[in-house]
């Protein structure tokens, strides 16, 4: 898919209360059709909360086998918060995970541009704290895509490899519940942090279910792009 305009002007509060609206219907979507758990009969119903994240399962491209992990949570910067994805991917054949930190600048008034594509000017570092762990940073990438199978709206993705320590944590039983926090300071530093904020769903059989091949990658620290 191709986008040929990148959404920078001022957002009117409609417009953000719009885009809020997509990226629930989004979230429940994908999880009334896929956000299904070992533990759970397929006959029951999924009620998904602030305080019941789950992993929703993808498979972005119907003819590759990547495969994708999805929970929700928020984002800030300054005095503007909405809604941001966490995505974990692994694909089996080249078994080298990566974590995508998905928001939507222009209603957070953040400037995405200098850390956008290739030859980005800005590549982070993005922190990452799970817990009382030690921060990671990770050197980040970014680009503009839609979020998720359903693609009903435009996100900025924050990209990175993953290394197994990290994801083998995530997939472990003392990971469930657990906070994980984002930060990221912008190209232009104005004192200000884009921060987000997820907490690990208690059943992380999915996640563990998605990334179970990468698990087998000895790498222990991130590339910077």
């Amino acid at each position: 898919m191709t986008f040929t305009q990148k959404p920078y002007a001022q957002t009117h509060t409609a417009m953000k209360a719009l885009a809020l609206t997509l990226l629930t219907t989004a979230l429940i979507a994908h999880l009334d059709a896929y956000a299904q758990t070992t533990d759970t009969p397929a006959t029951d119903e999924q009620i998904i909360t602030p305080g019941h994240p789950v992993w929703l399962l993808e498979q972005p491209d119907a003819v590759s086998p990547a495969l994708t992990a999805r929970t929700f949570g928020t984002s800030q910067y300054g005095d503007y918060r909405v809604k941001a994805l966490l995505q974990i991917s692994c694909h089996p054949h080249a078994p080298k995970a990566s974590l995508t930190l998905e928001i939507m600048p222009p209603l957070l008034g953040f400037d995405s541009d200098p850390f956008e594509g290739k030859d980005a000017s800005a590549n982070g570092p993005l922190r990452v704290t799970t817990g009382t762990r030690p921060a990671v940073d990770h050197w980040v990438n970014g680009v503009w895509n839609a979020g998720g199978a359903f693609q009903v709206n435009t996100l900025f993705a924050l990209s990175t490899a993953v290394s197994r320590e990290e994801l083998a944590y995530w997939v472990s039983d003392a990971s469930r519940g657990q906070t994980v926090e984002f930060s990221l300071t912008p190209a232009a530093d104005d004192g200000r942090s884009l921060t987000a904020s997820f907490s690990l769903p208690e059943n992380n059989r999915g996640l563990e279910k998605i990334v179970q091949p990468c698990l087998s990658d000895t790498s222990t620290s991130p590339v910077k792009p």
